[in-house]
């Protein structure tokens, strides 16, 4: 049972970061006024999905990542921690690119704490992603894999009593009277 929870860890750290960068990518980015000669001050408000166009698919990656955490095994989970990982530092960079500028030049009324949130949700998003990356690189040789507890074993043991034997051949889809 303790091989599950690094597994389940995995699975909802994804799972949270996928929420985490869809719900940035509804929030306010960025946020700029200008004048014009017409309208007067207009305002002009960019989406997470707007400003950075990586953040849902990101979520969505992260989403698919859970499937392939959860049907690999081994040495290919390992690998598939890296991408994990990869896909991890991705989204953090996302999350800081560009955000100095936005913060930097922009009026007084300028709605810094919901820019903050959406920049800020996305951080964590890719933190989690990460952290999931290392937890696969370093344990996901030794988490369960999907459908492991029904593979046949190496060698299949000789039963003693016949009549067991000729129900598992019936099980297994062999004819056991075919012999005679």
């Amino acid at each position: 049972m303790s091989d599950r929870r690094p597994l389940w860890t995995v699975v909802g750290l994804l799972a949270l970061a996928s929420l985490l960068l869809w719900v940035s990518s509804l929030m306010t980015w960025s946020w700029s006024q200008h004048s014009d000669p017409l309208t007067g001050v207009v305002t002009a408000k960019l989406t997470g999905a707007e400003r950075e166009t990586g953040l849902v698919p990101l979520a969505l990656v992260a989403l698919a990542l859970i499937a392939a955490v959860v049907a690999t095994g081994g040495l290919v989970r390992r690998i598939a921690g890296g991408v994990v990982f990869l896909v991890g530092v991705g989204t953090i960079w996302l999350a800081f690119d560009g955000a100095g500028e936005v913060f930097d030049a922009h009026p007084a009324a300028y709605p810094f704490v919901t820019i903050a949130v959406g920049h800020g949700l996305a951080v964590l998003a890719g933190l989690a992603v990460t952290l999931a990356g290392v937890l696969l690189v370093r344990s996901g040789h030794r988490m369960p894999r999907l459908g492991g507890k029904y593979q046949a074993p190496a060698q299949a043991r000789r039963v003693a009593d016949p009549d067991r034997e000729l129900w598992q051949q019936l099980d297994a889809g062999s004819d056991p009277t075919a012999n005679q």
